[in-house]
């Protein structure tokens, strides 16, 4: 077998923990750090939790539809295209947010400075580089990348949370969209290549599209994903207010939130031999009704159960990124991954900005966070259930098909 290794220029593991420091201050620059953030902001402009979630909620938009563009420019140009991107554009309005005075212009800088960062550095990308890699090992190199991930919220939650008690929230952000470039940097230099190597990608990328929705699979598919996404950015955003609300301080809220960051790795370890043995479809079903039942503890507002909330639903979480991943791999066209798995992106990016939007609202309209839990913990069994009735249990240990290429 002859493997083509025009792209693949660094095969050692030491780029898949690259593209997990990526992905780690790619998350943390907004998607965790964020939510420590919010009453800081809040309490000192004033600004209005609904103003604050629906910035969030248009940054998760713009990621969404941008993973489209991000995951294009990886097929075609490599990892250098989409973080080149996220090093001028992402970071670069995300750090200038941090010196607005009204509402609307932070909005409108952070969401387009976050979304940006979101559609060229987040997993959609780092798990296809990843897998492009290593093609004989695809799931062992989305196995580790993610567990280097994992440690994302447990370094974010309490290092923001600290920042903001000893610095203030913008210097805090600034701090934090700094990190974000930085690991785009790093990226370029330690993670090159990322294009397709199995085959070209499809010239006419809408008709790829076209043909990967009509399949009923990939729709139950994208739908499941759709409602774990509200869920998991709803409880990522606003799981340190729910937290304080509970009567636990912000420094505290942080590190139980980081717990749950930490656990995320539980759910990680010895993934691809379970799912080897058990498939996905079974393992993300479970996944998704664990992460329930440890967000439903948050309804009791204590320190224990928000510990118990961390193990949980970080073990629940943590499984069900690499597992969404896995399985969307075996349904989509190697030479469009990254278009298919922006198809994906997405999917989850717009769902993820309406499930804030909508937390938001229902705690500015009861004064309390109990319909944003009861919200969150039916989309995760709605998840569940859409992966039901799928004809098959696919198990995704899959053999490459190398394409020969002489150079």
């Amino acid at each position: 077998m002859i493997i083509n290794t025009a792209n693949v220029t660094k095969t050692s593991w030491v780029g898949v923990i690259s593209l997990g420091l990526l992905t780690i201050t790619s998350y943390g620059s907004w998607l965790y750090g964020f939510g420590v953030l919010i009453n800081p902001i809040n309490q000192t402009m004033g600004w209005s939790t609904t103003a604050l979630g629906l910035t969030y909620g248009i940054a998760q938009s713009i990621s969404g539809i941008g993973a489209f563009f991000g995951g294009r420019l990886l097929d075609r140009l490599g990892l250098k295209a989409p973080l080149s991107l996220l090093a001028l554009l992402g970071g670069g309005l995300m750090m200038a947010a941090f010196s607005a005075e009204s509402i609307f212009t932070f909005g409108l800088f952070y969401a387009t400075g976050a979304g940006i960062t979101g559609a060229t550095g987040f997993y959609h990308i780092t798990t296809v580089a990843s897998a492009r890699r290593h093609p004989q090992r695809p799931d062992r190199a989305i196995a580790i990348l993610t567990i280097v991930g994992a440690f994302c919220s447990p370094i974010y939650l309490p290092l923001t949370a600290w920042l903001v008690e000893n610095q203030g929230w913008r210097i805090t952000g600034r701090i934090l969209a700094a990190l974000a470039i930085a690991g785009a940097l790093q990226a370029m230099v330690l993670a090159s290549g990322g294009r397709s190597i199995q085959s070209r990608p499809s010239a006419r990328p809408l008709e790829a599209l076209r043909k990967s929705i009509e399949n009923p699979q990939v729709r139950r598919m994208l739908i499941a994903y759709v409602f774990a996404g509200m869920a998991v950015s709803t409880t990522l955003v606003y799981q340190v207010p729910i937290l304080t609300a509970g009567g636990l301080t912000i420094g505290t809220a942080g590190v139980v939130g980081g717990l749950r960051g930490f656990c995320q790795i539980f759910g990680r370890m010895g993934l691809t031999a379970a799912v080897e043995r058990h498939g996905t479809i079974k393992l993300l079903r479970s996944a998704y009704l664990l992460s329930a039942l440890g967000v439903a503890l948050l309804l009791f507002g204590a320190l224990p159960t928000g510990v118990a909330y961390s193990v949980l639903a970080g073990i629940g979480i943590g499984a069900s990124s690499p597992l969404q991943a896995m399985y969307a791999r075996t349904n989509f066209a190697e030479g469009d991954l990254g278009l298919l798995m922006g198809l994906q992106g997405a999917a989850v990016g717009l769902a993820s900005g309406i499930g804030p939007i909508i937390g938001g609202i229902l705690h500015d309209q009861t004064n309390t966070w109990v319909p944003t839990l009861f919200m969150i913990s039916f989309a995760l069994v709605a998840s569940n259930l859409m992966l039901r009735s799928q004809r098959k249990t696919l198990k995704t240990k899959l053999k490459p098909t190398i394409v020969a290429k002489n150079l």
